[in-house]
């Protein structure tokens, strides 16, 4: 998996590479081409034959209606090469013209990249509103797929403004319904796992949180992503200290540090 991104990334010309790096970086699961370009940077037209660069590379899915989206495997592989390639000053001013971009939004457009943006700058309670209606608008229209998506980034949104009941009553059953898809991504159940673990230990239930932060370890190590496997690790070093074993959150911390700094070195071996 890691050698064929390699193949197809190396083949891309260095403006359609950046796209693809700063993609990474959004916080929505797809993006339309005025997102794009605001996030780029550059000209429409431009950015609109990047996408489609990144698309015939394989990089990319052209998700009709001007949106395109990143298969997991691919955002973290890309996410890798932003870190490694991008300048961190570059990589949050992109990142602070597209939230912009989004909450400057029309009412009722855009509602997913909306909510996930107030949910960015930690406007809780009204990314909940948003991302409900986000779930209502899926739905109604969306493919399974979407609908997961969606209640995924709203329980987020309750984890964060304390609805911790809800949110684990939304966010339980999403690690086996990501499983049954007929293209089942565990990169998708993954983030599950990670989000059902936060709501339980923002619950005060650490013990049920490490569970879910080691399943959530097991699913991200298929996918060969030190980056994710550091963020599981820092869940699991953060169960710990609240379990008062300090030997575990040790173990944990060093281990988020080990798999860091293997997620800074893309281009390298495969870690094992």
């Amino acid at each position: 998996m890691r050698a064929n991104f390699e193949d197809s990334y190396r083949e891309l010309e260095p403006a359609a590479a950046r796209l693809l790096r700063l993609l990474a970086l959004q916080p929505a699961d797809g993006i339309g081409l005025p997102a794009a370009v605001v996030l780029a940077d550059r000209p429409e037209d431009e950015t609109l034959a990047q996408l489609r660069a990144l698309a015939d590379h394989g990089l990319a899915v052209d998700a009709g209606g001007g949106r395109y989206t990143l298969p997991g495997p691919v955002r973290v592989r890309a996410a890798e090469h932003a870190a490694a390639e991008d300048d961190p000053g570059e990589r949050d001013a992109a990142l602070r013209r597209v939230l912009d971009h989004y909450l400057a939004s029309a009412p009722g457009t855009g509602l997913e990249e909306h909510g996930l943006a107030l949910l960015d700058r930690e406007r809780r309670a009204e990314a909940v509103e948003t991302l409900e209606e986000a779930l209502r608008d899926a739905e109604h229209g969306g493919d399974r797929r979407t609908v997961l998506l969606a209640r995924h980034h709203l329980g987020r949104a309750l984890t964060a403004a304390g609805a911790v009941d809800r949110a684990i009553e939304l966010l339980g059953p999403l690690p086996e319904e990501f499983a049954a898809l007929p293209d089942p991504d565990e990169y998708d159940r993954g983030r599950a796992l990670l989000g059902l673990g936060e709501a339980y230990l923002h619950a005060g239930r650490p013990v049920a949180a490490v569970n879910f932060f080691g399943q959530a370890l097991d699913a991200v190590r298929t996918l060969d992503a030190p980056d994710l496997e550091a963020d599981a690790y820092a869940h699991l070093a953060e169960a710990a200290r609240r379990r008062g074993d300090g030997t575990a959150e040790t173990a944990a911390r060093e281990a988020a540090e080990r798999a860091a700094r293997e997620g800074r070195t893309p281009s390298g071996p495969p870690p094992r």
